[in-house]
């Protein structure tokens, strides 16, 4: 997989079009941050005690309610890929698909999430780098899901198998960005206006280019 062409590619592909990358996504994070306000913790601030003055009260409403937006927010921004994806590969963009790829394929999105989330936190727990393994075989499980008529079993099944001789090719293409991250704090942010179109649609690049391959 050559990542220099992919970036490049990909730099190509958004001239034009950041703006149209990027508010479905502010939008996405718009609805996730109302629904996150309604389930936050009671904060208490103890001048007393200055080894643990906040305190942070959690109830069983508010920690399952955290936890199901944090899902929901997960499944969401998969169904924002799929939207990049079209994009990428037609140079078109309509929200609409985000929408449709929700009602068709959150369950299936779901059970990708738990599974694969369940088995990485088990080989993080064991040792790091199992973790980090499993977290690139089953990076483009999603893609797959919304991409096709697969489900989420299968489609980790088949992102394992992709990813099989390109897991380390992938990992450092994820690292070629962390000199982009670094400006984030230095440009108050503004960075990301032209690096999370960027990433996104480099990302579904790669993830085409391997897809062809696994196919042949």
């Amino acid at each position: 997989m050559n990542r220099v062409e992919i970036k490049e590619a990909a730099k190509a592909k958004i001239k034009g079009h950041k703006w149209d990358l990027i508010w479905p996504m502010l939008l996405i994070g718009v609805v996730v941050s109302v629904l996150s306000s309604f389930f936050a913790p009671k904060v208490e601030l103890d001048l007393n005690n200055l080894e643990n003055m906040l305190k942070f009260d959690y109830s069983p409403l508010q920690t399952i309610g955290t936890t199901v937006v944090s899902l929901l927010s997960g499944i969401l921004s998969a169904c924002y890929m799929k939207y990049v994806l079209e994009f990428a590969r037609t140079g078109k963009t309509d929200a609409n698909i985000i929408i449709k790829t929700f009602k068709e394929k959150w369950l299936n999105l779901l059970i990708a999430t738990l599974v694969s989330g369940i088995l990485i936190a088990i080989g993080f727990a064991l040792f790091i780098v199992p973790g980090i393994i499993l977290a690139l075989a089953y990076a483009f499980a999603d893609f797959l899901i919304m991409d096709s008529k697969i489900s989420g079993i299968d489609a980790l099944k088949k992102s394992r198998t992709m990813m099989k001789g390109y897991k380390g090719n992938y990992f450092v293409f994820l690292l070629s960005f962390i000199g982009w991250y670094l400006l984030v704090a230095p440009t108050l942010g503004l960075i990301m206006i032209w690096l999370f179109p960027y990433m996104s649609v480099a990302m579904v690049m790669y993830y085409d280019k391997l897809k062809q391959k696994a196919g042949k």
